[in-house]
């Protein structure tokens, strides 16, 4: 089911299953993604959680305005669970998701009851050069985030990840693409992508987490490695696991190890 939340600046597009009973489970996705990304998985732990996957703020069917940093995004996050009556969670934050989720528990603690830090950072990552950023902060500018399309389907995807476009098929995999560009606002686009580069690192107060926390990495995902390692050394007693044969989204590259490794999470004591 898909509904729309209305918040004090703006509004929250979700999507979540209706049948799972437990703790809700939050899934909030990356960079330039969208509840799309979870699209397949919102049925997978209904026999033991209710699962909701949001539009962050720029992306998806979620308001495309500002501000557009990490700060307004995790108030957007606590307001969402505010307009649905959630006192507490399991969240889960995929890439950008994950700088957003750790930045949510850190400072309201009492509304999770547990973290999965998914393919993410506590560190800036340099995914472009300055001047990289810029010549695609022109071009979005100019035509939109899906000119950003035939570029991505030039880049030559490594086995992991053809493994997440066998898992959807070729063409579902890029009409997902295609519809979340779409959706994108640029300036969204052009801001997020230097705060990903310019943010503050988050490692020192990740040692103030006290819920249980997985932290997940495909084991291709090669710029998150490292720091899914510093993260798993930051954060008490936090468990590390590595999904083989999987790169940056390991719930379609190697589905049934990411799907073990969230149901042993999600069903462990709190």
């Amino acid at each position: 089911m898909h509904t729309t939340h209305f918040l004090t600046n703006g509004k929250i597009q979700s999507a979540y299953n209706d049948v799972g009973s437990g703790p809700p489970f939050v899934l909030v996705h990356g960079f330039t993604g969208s509840k799309l990304d979870f699209h397949d998985q919102l049925e997978w732990f209904e026999d033991i959680r209710r699962l909701i996957a949001l539009d962050q703020r720029g992306h998806g069917e979620s308001s495309n305005y500002g501000p557009y940093d990490f700060d307004q995004l995790v108030t957007d996050l606590l307001g969402f669970l505010d307009e649905l009556g959630i006192t507490q969670c399991d969240l889960l934050g995929h890439s950008m998701g994950g700088m957003v989720a750790m930045r949510a528990v850190i400072q309201y603690p009492a509304r999770f009851r547990s973290l999965i830090l998914m393919d993410t950072a506590a560190e800036p990552i340099e995914m472009w050069s300055d001047e990289q950023r810029l010549q695609l902060d022109r071009l979005v500018e100019q035509e939109g985030c899906q000119a950003l399309l035939p570029m991505m389907r030039e880049q030559p995807a490594n086995k992991a990840q053809q493994r997440g476009v066998d898992y959807l098929g070729e063409e579902e995999h890029w009409r997902r693409i295609a519809v979340k560009l779409a959706q994108m606002d640029p300036e969204a686009f052009s801001a997020f992508s230097a705060e990903l580069t310019n943010n503050t690192s988050t490692l020192e107060t990740l040692r103030e987490i006290r819920c249980p926390t997985l932290i997940l990495v495909g084991a291709k995902d090669v710029p998150f490695i490292t720091p899914s390692r510093h993260m798993a050394e930051a954060i008490p007693n936090a468990r590390l696991v590595t999904i083989p044969v999987a790169a940056h989204c390991p719930q379609y590259e190697n589905a049934e190890a990411w799907r073990d490794a969230i149901r042993a999470h999600l069903t462990e004591p709190a």
